[in-house]
């Protein structure tokens, strides 16, 4: 999906602000304001600096305790310690596809809402175009 689309569809002001709680699709709050939504080649994500995410509410997955030590990694991952398991990003080192910045928490804004419930994405458009013979059998 193109830049452009992704912009469309984001309920969020681009340019952050200081005291606007993001909370986890299972009513979480994860972070209290947020520096700007970045739209790169592989999405949209939503930038916290290190005082505005919720650290207690993060921990690391095993599977990707190599992260801490690996010098060639890009990226911390951690996970939301809720049922939503939502993934936040603790950037490292620079990406050329998107303008993330080394220090700082990045979560899909899919993977949001507002302290009302309301997303922070609207939901996207699926045209679906079935095949005319999908549903046919060959009742042979």
């Amino acid at each position: 999906m193109k830049e452009k689309k992704y912009r469309e569809m984001c309920l969020l002001q681009e340019h952050g602000l200081s005291s606007f709680g993001l909370y986890t699709l299972h009513n979480e709050m994860i972070s209290i304001g947020y520096e700007r939504v970045v739209f790169g080649k592989r999405g949209p994500y939503v930038e916290l600096n290190k005082f505005q995410i919720q650290e207690k509410k993060l921990y690391i997955p095993t599977e990707q305790l190599y992260r801490l030590s690996d010098p060639k990694v890009f990226y911390i991952e951690f996970r939301s310690t809720d049922q939503s398991n939502t993934k936040v990003y603790y950037q490292l080192r620079n990406v050329a596809y998107a303008d993330y910045k080394i220090g700082n928490f990045y979560i899909s804004p899919f993977d949001l809402q507002k302290n009302t419930g309301e997303q922070c994405m609207k939901s996207m458009d699926i045209n679906l175009e079935i095949a005319g013979n999908f549903f046919e059998f060959d009742n042979k």
